[in-house]
């Protein structure tokens, strides 16, 4: 019975039921938000932390000890010390194995001989209980074991200090790799972590080190360990490659495919791929084995041409991909039949962004055509963002650096060993000049020397005559077509019905266009305008909003004339320049690039001026 408050009347409104429709499932779906996705996490308690202290003390202690009894004995040296830091972060394990590793990479902080020895560390250690593993797997999948697998090999094909790789074989025959994270590790990073901060914060806080140091060092530290922990993300990259891979026109490198309904956060499954590993025919071209020579005949692999391979994908994966693999190692790399590539191991890889990469392209070829100047403003474009610092010196100082090592580049090739045609000279260059000003390298930018490094030094190992700017121009001429055939994509899209729609990107296109020529026709000062004065820095801006606005117009002013020209109209000058200046997009356009331009302009006149 319905009840209305006054009498009969329903027009003041009323309590009651009205008909609804029947949910379409009996179950109700609780929530009503996407899961977030979440960073690994692991904590540690405070009596493992205090274990793991102990540890690191008797790391400090060992080496101590053996640099007084190389002082006692006369023969201490640097790199009598660098290797008894390898052997004792070899010996301590576990996160310490990793941290040497990381500090491999830390040419901006550690001398070069600790560098060096540093990444001849092994990362072998005893594997865990096959028990333990099948468990893990089984956590993962949420099924036994024995439904996945038809053969489960309980023996690792390899060890090392974060997880066990085993082989094994699927219900439907498919040969596989199971890597599998050791139990624990999370927790043992976690209390090494928990260690640092309280050693490092009492060096800073006795100030034996400046305040604030090490924070960014610790973090960067942190973050790439738990990346290398997080078995999905590797397994992503891993897939992103191997799918880039198939789609580029070359067919001679790749990476194993993923199998994701089995694999998470501690495990990936992924295909098996047979082949030598690279190290292998490192050691045969370099041992000449009668036996390794034999197999590289059999599978018809050319150390030579494996060269050549591993730097065109080093040169694919820092251009045209998404990331770059950070640690192309000789145990990282397989050699397939043929000389076919296969990458494994994407635990640790890095990226750029557009500046970065046109940078690097740049260091590269004003490099080979004896162009110090251009090598140098480059490289410091890889250094930005700046603190405070005497611009014009350190600019100086890296053209210096380059013209050095052009000179070396000069010199006849049969008079200088192979290891002095790496890239080594090139990036300590780069080194130097941020120790003598104590300025920081991005991870990025490390993660990229240390791979740029390893990739040289295989190549030249695997054929001692290759020249990397020759091999670099011979990439960029292949990228130059793969550029080709994307152009004629975008514009045969951008041309037809959305002109309009694609003015922002083609905005955004031209604003990197013009990054070369701002970086090579602007001073130093232009470019860094933390310690320019404020009038250079306003017309600065003024400059670049004055090319940004030239560039809008002209881009709309071709958009006007095609759709005119598409319609059969003629194009007269003045009224397609008429209908440019009354377009509203057009000008609102404008108005964003003066407004912001106008802003940044004001932000500058704000700070205050340095003492």
């Amino acid at each position: 019975m319905t009840i209305y408050p006054d009498g009969d009347s329903p027009a003041s409104g009323f309590l009651g039921s009205i008909p609804r429709r029947e949910p379409a499932v009996g179950l109700p779906v609780e929530g009503s938000l996407a899961p977030i996705i979440q960073g690994l996490h692991f904590e540690s308690g405070f009596a493992r932390s205090l274990r793991r202290l102990l540890t690191w003390f008797y790391f400090f202690t060992y080496l101590l000890g053996g640099i007084i009894r190389d002082k006692l004995h006369g023969n201490d040296t640097v790199e009598r010390r660098a290797a008894r830091l390898r052997e004792g972060l070899e010996k301590a394990g576990g996160t310490f194995v990793k941290f040497g590793q990381q500090a491999a990479m830390r040419i901006d902080l550690l001398p070069w001989e600790y560098c060096t020895e540093l990444n001849k560390m092994l990362d072998e250690v005893p594997p865990f209980p096959t028990e333990e593993a099948l468990q893990v797997v089984q956590r993962t999948t949420g099924k036994p074991w024995q439904e996945i697998f038809a053969v489960f090999d309980p023996e690792p094909i390899g060890s090392a200090s974060i997880a066990c790789v085993y082989q094994a074989l699927l219900k439907d025959g498919t040969k596989v790799a199971v890597k599998v994270r050791r139990p624990g590790i999370g927790q043992l990073f976690a209390a090494d972590f928990r260690v640092l901060d309280w050693l490092f914060g009492l060096l800073e806080f006795l100030t034996v080190l400046r305040p604030g140091f090490t924070r960014y060092l610790r973090v960067e530290f942190r973050e790439t360990l738990l990346e290398e922990l997080d078995f999905t993300k590797e397994a992503r990259f891993q897939d992103i490659f191997r799918r880039n891979a198939e789609a580029c026109p070359y067919d001679f490198f790749s990476a194993p495919k993923v199998f994701f309904e089995l694999s998470g956060p501690a495990v990936i499954v992924q295909e098996f791929v047979s082949g030598m590993w690279l190290w292998e025919v490192i050691a045969v071209k370099e041992f000449q084995d009668e036996r390794g020579l034999a197999k590289l005949r059999e599978l018809n692999i050319d150390p030579r041409l494996v060269a050549k391979r591993i730097l065109w994908t080093n040169h694919w994966s820092m251009s045209e991909n998404l990331f770059f693999h950070a640690d192309p190692h000789p145990a990282n790399i397989l050699v397939r039949p043929n000389s076919k590539l296969t990458f494994i191991d994407f635990g640790s890889c890095g990226s750029f962004n557009f500046e970065q990469k046109m940078a690097i392209e740049q260091i590269i070829l004003s490099t080979l055509n004896r162009d110090a100047e251009g090598a140098a403003r480059a490289t410091l474009t890889l250094m930005e963002p700046f603190p405070p610092v005497d611009v014009p010196q350190l600019m100086k100082e890296a053209v210096a650096e380059y013209k050095e090592l052009i000179f070396t580049f000069e010199t006849d090739s049969d008079h200088i060993e192979w290891w002095e045609r790496t890239s080594a000279r090139q990036w300590m260059a780069m080194v130097r000049i941020t120790r003598s000003h104590n300025l920081p390298l991005g991870l990025h930018t490390l993660r990229m020397i240390r791979a740029t490094l390893l990739a040289d030094t295989l190549v030249l190992r695997l054929d001692h005559t290759v020249n990397r700017y020759e091999e670099y121009a011979d990439f960029l001429a292949d990228r130059a077509g793969f550029v080709k055939a994307r152009l004629r994509d975008q514009v045969r899209r951008t041309f037809l019905d959305e002109s309009y729609l694609r003015l922002e990107e083609l905005l955004e296109t031209g604003e990197e266009a013009l990054w070369q020529a701002q970086h090579r026709l602007s001073s130093p000062f232009v470019t860094f305008n933390s310690v320019v004065d404020k009038a250079t820095f306003t017309v600065s801006v003024l400059s670049r909003m004055a090319w940004r606005i030239f560039l809008a117009t002209l881009i709309a002013t071709v958009l006007v004339s095609l759709r005119a020209y598409q319609a059969e109209r003629g194009v007269d000058p003045a009224q397609t320049m008429g209908m440019v200046l009354s377009n509203r997009l057009y000008l609102l356009v404008i108005l964003l690039i003066v407004v912001l331009n106008l802003r940044h302009i004001i932000f500058r006149l704000r700070d205050p001026d340095p003492d």
